[in-house]
């Protein structure tokens, strides 16, 4: 079922930059409807080239299709996310008609033209979800893609890339209008909350989207990127367009568009200096203005340098001869040079030297020097041949180094646990190694030297090792956030690579709004107000957030469980937490497989793994639980790749209506939990849909200012706040992993008294008749019975017995009525 291979091109064929999503049937998260690519936002704004068309279709056939918004495509959507049909019909009604209109699990995708909204969310009163406005740095997924939950195919009315022409636009203003008409249809929307958090991207990396987009614009004037074709001017409109619609589209100060503007002038005139040339026409329609612009004269003189055509080569020849008439060896070498001058222009075709040919053998040739039309023809080609491949590379080094060039025209690339990572001017984005071949493939054309997948692969080995380099120059701990760097401090620094930061939080750290998440409180008193230890579970909480966020959990060799019935807010806190991190920083790894080859890749660069539910049957291996947790060095691999080592640093949070089970018994598994109790059911007809959602858009920004102020106390205290109830959890813990425990706690003739000392004999007899009389299965050793006995904190040593012995004694224990 080749999704991607076979429908793909009919989008890209109508000009809609589709992309590869993750495959329907995916173990991962977001299967079926996350992209796979990392920097796929960057085809809301342009094409797809065709070398990256071809390598998604040979490496992702099978994979669903997503099309991105924005202004390549020149479409947005209304997703309506109900399955109220008075309120579907309502929404219908005030929507102008539209060609194209997707179906999926529930509700309905309809196709519009895109002129710059914002995106934006409606939910109903209670804080439900109606529809959702995709826009710019959103993608919706289109037939024949599979459902990951129905497993059946997207349908939609028609094919869209059969209807452009007849898509219609929405006002700049449907927010409002959508609002409005809906009350006055009877409707209430929600209208004391924004419809979702405003991300917030970092200037740097606002800068670096911009350079990325200047270069792209670049190849296309030059005419190396097929997919789009237009004149400086326009490419000058394009930019400008870009920045303001960019700039609208997201949070932050206002972009200068002639900044832009100018790095796209600076990237022609560096590829006109390596001997790149613009096609006829690029100056066309150019204003007077541009006209007087210094850079714009220098890229003028630089192309009519490099840019030949069958006049400039005739007039070069034709005085190059006269020169010196008779002179058959100085004509030859002539001859050879123009042949090289013209190979090296891209722009001068097979057609143009063959229309060259003749005047040739006729101004260069002589009665004793003959130039034959197909050994011309041939000397064009060889000469194309080594231009095109480089006659400078020797070897792949040569190349890497040329290709190395290029990617850190827009940010530094390091290699680091088997990844390529690119900064991007607030953190580091891992690079996909099929982004590297095809930089390798963009770069380098006709090399003899790059033909086959090997020399690909020999390349790119070349580069990992230029580019090897610690993402993290500085061990400092830290959060990244949208506005700088925030230290243990709290204090707010310029971004910089030497954090080695892989994530920027898309919003500002404002210290000042640490005690207005006001929905968040109150959620908190609703699940514990009327607990006993409600200010040490909130303390326990915030704690617990700080050192997620900030990666030094493993520092505390702590994992948190949320344990209690169904419907007590589990979920839901599980679900603020996880909103607070953008993807890049969350894993998804249950604990009974971390111990399985190529798992553990899943929490490279991660500060927190979140799993809703821990498997009722699932039994988790004690020794790769304790390792993780404590942020021992572990080996690790991508699959088909070399092994190698990593330090785990996230924080593992899980939701359990039960208790975790471990063979392993002792307190190294047990004392590894935070346990926080969830007791209070709502009921189903008083849940509020989608809460989690609402609180953070609301106060995203408030409750990390507050988690943040729990730092200071975790680190005064050595260890988290612990809640009575997260004592009483332990001992459960403890009573359903070692069933010596157990035993204890269930006998009433052992007691406890400090003085006394038993033989671990009579008191392994007792147990032993506990465990087959209660049923909790067989009993352990003799040997194991005691090391249980030393993890539960008793003394046991080695004691005559009083009949010339010696044996195993407990010290502090005595059985009541021994002996009758």
């Amino acid at each position: 079922m080749t999704i991607f291979a076979t429908h793909a091109p009919q989008y890209w064929a109508a000009g809609l930059p589709v992309i590869p999503l993750k495959p329907f049937d995916s173990p991962e998260k977001g299967a079926g409807k996350a992209p796979i690519l990392p920097d796929w936002t960057r085809y809301g704004t342009q094409q797809p080239s065709d070398l990256e068309k071809a390598m998604w279709v040979k490496a992702y056939p099978n994979h669903n299709i997503g099309l991105p918004f924005g202004a390549a495509s020149g479409l947005c959507a209304i997703d309506i996310d109900t399955e109220d049909e008075d309120l579907i019909a309502a929404i219908l009604d005030i929507l102008p008609p539209t060609p194209w209109t997707r179906v999926g699990a529930k509700g309905m995708g309809l196709i519009y033209k895109w002129s710059g909204q914002r995106n934006f969310k409606l939910r109903g009163e209670e804080g439900g979800m109606i529809l959702e406005f995709l826009g710019m740095g959103n993608q919706m997924v289109v037939p024949p893609s599979i459902h990951p939950d129905t497993k059946r195919p997207y349908t939609a009315d028609n094919h869209l890339y059969e209807v452009m022409d007849k898509i219609v636009a929405l006002p700049n203003d449907i927010d409002q209008q959508l609002r409005e008409l809906l009350g006055d249809k009877g409707f209430k929307v929600n209208k004391g909350t924004r419809s979702g958090p405003v991300d917030v991207v970092p200037e740097g990396e606002r800068d670096v989207q911009m350079i990325r987009h200047a270069g792209y614009l670049a190849r296309v004037v030059l005419g190396m990127d097929k997919s789009a074709q237009f004149s400086l001017a326009d490419a000058i409109e394009q930019m400008t367009h870009w920045v303001r619609t960019y700039t609208a589209s997201v949070s932050g100060d206002n972009m200068d568009p002639g900044k832009g503007v100018a790095k796209l002038l600076e990237f022609l005139v560096k590829d006109l200096e390596k001997g790149k040339s613009l096609p006829e026409g690029w100056d066309a329609d150019l204003d007077e203005k541009w006209e007087e612009n210094e850079t714009i004269k220098l890229i003028r003189e630089k192309n009519q340098v490099s840019r030949w055509t069958v006049t400039k080569a005739r007039d070069w020849l034709s005085g190059k001869i006269q020169e010196r008439p008779h002179d058959d060896d100085w004509a030859m070498a002539r001859v050879q040079e123009l042949l090289s001058l013209v190979a090296k222009d891209d722009k001068f075709s097979e057609m143009d030297f063959r229309a060259l040919i003749g005047f040739v053998q006729k101004t260069a040739g002589s009665d004793d020097l003959k130039f034959g039309k197909a050994d011309l023809l041939q000397g064009y080609k060889t000469a194309k041949r080594e231009a095109e491949g480089g006659e400078d590379w020797e070897d792949h080094e040569t190349i890497a180094r040329t290709v190395l060039e290029q990617i850190e025209r827009i940010g530094e690339l390091r290699f680091d646990k088997d990844r390529f990572w690119q900064w991007n001017g607030s953190c580091f984005k891992h690079m996909p190694h099929e982004d590297i071949y095809m930089e390798i493939a963009n770069n380098v054309k006709g090399s003899k030297l790059v033909q086959r997948h090997n020399d690909y692969a020999s390349v790119t080995k070349v580069l990992e090792r230029m580019c090897r380099k610690p993402l993290t120059e500085a061990y400092e701990t830290g959060i990244n956030f949208a506005n700088g760097w925030v230290g243990e401090d709290l204090v707010v620094l310029d971004h910089s690579a030497k954090y080695g930061a892989t994530f920027t939080l898309p919003f500002e750290y404002k210290p000042e709004l640490a005690s207005r998440a006001n929905r968040f409180f109150e959620f908190l008193v609703d699940c514990w107000g009327n607990e006993d230890d409600f200010q040490d579970r909130v303390r326990c909480l915030q704690e617990a957030f700080a050192a997620t966020l900030f990666g030094i959990s493993t520092e505390y060799q702590r994992a948190f469980l949320l344990v209690g019935k169904a419907g007590t807010g589990k979920t839901v806190m599980l679900d603020i937490l996880e909103a607070l991190v953008p993807p890049e920083g969350v894993a998804s790894l249950s604990p009974e497989v971390w111990g399985k080859q190529f798992s553990q890749v899943s929490l490279i660069g991660k500060v927190v793994n979140i799993c809703p539910e821990l498997p009722e049957n699932g039994v988790i291996a004690g020794n790769s639980f304790k390792a993780v947790v404590e942020g021992s060095p572990q080996e690790t691999e991508y699959k088909g790749r070399d092994k190698f080592r990593y330090r785990p640093k996230a924080a593992h949070w899980f939701g359990s209506n039960f208790m975790p089970i471990s063979r392993d018994t002792s307190r190294g598994f047990t004392r590894r939990w935070i346990m926080l109790d969830f007791n209070n059911v709502v009921p189903e007809e008083k849940r509020i849909k989608n809460l989690a959602e609402s609180i953070i858009a609301d106060e995203r920004e408030a409750i990390v200012a507050w988690a943040l102020e729990g730092l200071s106390r975790l680190r005064k205290q050595g260890d988290y706040t612990k809640p009575a109830s997260h004592k009483r959890r332990m001992e459960q813990l403890r009573r359903i992993n070692n069933s010596v425990k157990a035993f204890l706690d269930a006998n009433t003739n052992i007691v406890e008294d400090g003085v006394s000392m038993t033989m671990m004999r009579d008191l392994y007899d007792q147990y032993n008749f506990h465990q087959k009389d209660i049923g909790r299965g067989s009993p352990v050793s003799y040997e194991r019975f005691g090391q249980m006995l030393e993890d539960l904190d008793y003394v046991v040593e080695m004691n005559p017995d009083g009949m010339g012995h010696r044996d195993w004694v407990v010290k502090g224990v005595k059985i009541k009525n021994a002996g009758k």
